[in-house]
């Protein structure tokens, strides 16, 4: 039976659902899976065919954009009561991106500005008609409804999302080996990393991996996908996940590791699940893939994870845009802070150490580096890997700490000329001291 999917678009520029139509043939494997109900900037689908569906009748709704209007206010609110899960897509959806600084103002003065005092504004009146009442701030979509995932971006790369939509569909499988990790593990005998209270995953991991971390003295990781079948081990794994606040920063870094690999979930690509969609998915899932065939000890043990990933935001602090940027560091010293048209950056060294404020150290990974790739510092558009209020001065902190910043902290801010639109471009609106 098909996914029911639904595509709601408020105040937004479109371009996430770009990226996804820019799959192309990649739609092809998911497509015939799916029974599209309502996307109005593809299909002519009217409001009213959405609005007659029955409660929870649809299985995902994705919701791209901000709520701008008290129209997205009232679209958020029906598209949540339509959808057993809902997806945040693209980061205005997640954190209000750039129109939410806009919120440094207030609805007046925004107004004003855009249709008054702009030098583009011929009328120079503010319209009344036929366009939907303003909201006094850019709000979060989760701050109206609750969000299941969230996929950021400024688009999302369109793998991160045709990979999002198999995984909701369960159509990423794995060759599901019969035997375990544990059983062809050097550390099985004796010295276990799991007898030593460290997280392992090869109780429920597949047999057949080649690289063998234990015989490194690391865990398995789960590289191999789900086994049909669990270890002796596994309950004692288990029992581990049922409490994880007080685990290491090393096990931390091993959980979400296993979660992306063993479940082939793009969490890496910004792809954070709020809550744990497992069961649901199981229900939908086609025959004969990890999602829906993976033992019930196991689907606990993931349950378990997703649970803390779930109650842990500042979990993501362990993988950061420089962790996936392949320029030198160690070069150069940052002696001023540039503008993007002082100069022309190599493509070599680090951007900060050329003097180009880059916000890859505090800005979570999974867009794979795509404007570093094109010699244009990042600016942040996946979103924090700490939620903190001050982001301009633990941006400051993190580079004098990691770079060659020869800069005091009073020199550096004196030529930063907008530390808001630089530090929180795309998620001043998420930002609850601000707000």
């Amino acid at each position: 039976m098909a996914v029911k999917v639904c595509f709601s678009q408020l105040s937004s520029c479109w371009g996430c659902h770009q990226s996804l139509l820019n799959a192309h043939l990649g739609l092809l494997d998911i497509l015939p899976a799916l029974e599209i109900v309502y996307w109005p900037t593809v299909v002519d689908f009217k409001l009213a065919s959405l609005e007659a569906r029955e409660y929870g009748e649809v299985d995902v709704g994705f919701i791209e954009g901000l709520v701008r209007t008290k129209q997205d206010l009232e679209f958020t609110k029906l598209t949540r009561e339509k959808c057993k899960i809902i997806i945040a897509f693209g980061t205005c959806a997640c954190y209000g991106s750039v129109p939410g600084l806009a919120n440094q103002w207030s609805i007046e003065e925004v107004q004003n500005r855009k249709f008054m005092e702009v030098e583009s504004a011929t009328t120079k009146r503010i319209p009344d008609q036929h366009v939907p009442g303003f909201k006094d701030k850019v709000v979060n979509v989760d701050d109206i409804i609750k969000v299941d995932a969230y996929l950021s971006g400024c688009p999302p790369r369109t793998e991160q999302i045709v990979g999002a939509v198999q995984f909701l569909l369960g159509q990423k499988g794995f060759p599901m080996n019969e035997k375990t990790f544990c059983e062809d593990c050097v550390l099985k005998e004796s010295n276990c990393l799991l007898d030593k209270g460290i997280l392992c995953y090869g109780p429920v991991t597949s047999i057949g991996c080649s690289l063998k971390c234990p015989n490194k003295g690391d865990p398995c990781v789960g590289c191999m996908g789900p086994a049909k079948n669990t270890s002796e081990k596994v309950q004692k794994l288990l029992d581990m996940t049922k409490s994880l606040d007080y685990i290491s920063s090393g096990d931390k870094k091993n959980l979400f590791e296993f979660l992306s690999l063993f479940l082939n979930i793009p969490l890496m690509a910004g792809f954070d699940l709020s809550s744990d969609i497992l069961k649901q998915i199981k229900k939908r899932g086609k025959p004969d893939t990890p999602i829906t065939n993976m033992p019930s000890i196991t689907t606990e043990i993931a349950t378990n994870l997703l649970a803390f990933l779930a109650k842990h935001p500042e979990f993501h602090e362990i993988s950061n845009v420089c962790q996936t940027c392949p320029r030198i560091v160690g070069k150069g010293t940052m002696t001023k802070v540039k503008r993007d048209y002082e100069g022309l950056p190599n493509q070599e060294d680090c951007f900060i150490e050329q003097g180009y404020i880059c916000v890859g150290p505090i800005t979570k990974a999974g867009c794979g580096g795509l404007c570093i790739k094109v010699n244009t510092p990042c600016t942040g558009c996946y979103g924090q890997t700490e939620w903190v209020t001050d982001q301009a001065t633990r941006f400051y902190k993190t580079i004098k700490e990691s770079f060659n910043v020869d800069l005091s902290k009073e020199e550096f801010f004196m030529q930063v000329k907008d530390p808001i639109g630089t530090f929180n471009k795309f998620t001043l609106a998420s930002n609850r001291d601000f707000n």
